[in-house]
């Protein structure tokens, strides 16, 4: 009988990346280790409003990413109910899939990649405005490029998971953010143009985006590498 007790790299990243980032949200001074990750999620959620509005017949003027990482996308037509919703839960859904598809050094690579080349088309093709914003979504294009193709097998593992959840992670504390924002009457926010169109208060949009992603990131883990190590452990325990 094999009985395992220690943490597998796996579990260790999750466990890591989400204690990481709780302390940084209550420790002031520590807040500055998660800035750069602040810049590839709202990059990330500036492209996923982008990528809605042109999915239901809009277009898309431009992004603009600012030096305190808010961000803004400019666009007309298409459905506001999806463009305005399509931030926060596309940048959770992200980090969702990461978490759930990542599996081996290879699906790390896969999945690297592929953000390098979104945040690259974005940069081309919708990025204006900001110089900043230019600034830090090639920092990041290099960013990841370099932790694709030069990390050894178990670092790049370890480096797409952690980016993974801190995608939700952020997302999530974006969406406490916003909560408090919404319950003090602020309207320029995605949840006040939800306010607006539906007339349901933002202080309800903002909550429902926070519970979805909480639901996401629960989701990714339960059918992603944390249950593939439960299972693993079961049939260790059973040999």
């Amino acid at each position: 009988m094999k009985y395992q007790s220690s943490l597998r790299p796996h579990q260790a990243a999750f466990l890591f990346a989400t204690v990481a980032s709780v302390i940084c949200w209550f420790v002031p001074f520590l807040r500055w280790v998660t800035v750069p990750l602040q810049y590839l999620n709202t990059h990330i959620h500036e492209a996923w409003h982008a990528l809605i509005g042109i999915a239901t017949g809009g277009m898309v003027s431009h992004i603009e990413v600012h030096a305190n990482a808010n961000g803004e996308t400019y666009t007309s037509g298409g459905s506001d109910f999806l463009i305005s919703s399509a931030g926060y839960l596309g940048a959770a859904l992200t980090g969702a899939l990461i978490i759930g598809l990542v599996r081996s050094p290879k699906a790390a690579r896969t999945a690297l990649m592929v953000l390098a080349i979104a945040i690259a088309y974005s940069l081309i093709v919708w990025v204006r405005g900001d110089l900043f914003g230019m600034a830090s979504g090639i920092g990041w294009l290099l960013a990841l490029g370099a932790m694709a193709l030069y990390l050894g097998e178990e670092k790049r593992l370890f480096a797409a998971q952690f980016i993974g959840v801190q995608q939700c992670l952020n997302s999530i504390q974006s969406l406490f953010f916003l909560v408090q924002i919404s319950g003090f009457g602020v309207r320029q926010s995605d949840a006040g143009n939800m306010q607006q169109l539906t007339h349901i208060p933002a202080i309800v949009w903002s909550v429902l985006w926070c519970g979805l992603s909480f639901a996401l990131m629960y989701f990714a883990w339960r059918v992603g590498p944390g249950r593939a190590e439960q299972s693993r452990s079961t049939v260790d325990l059973l040999a």
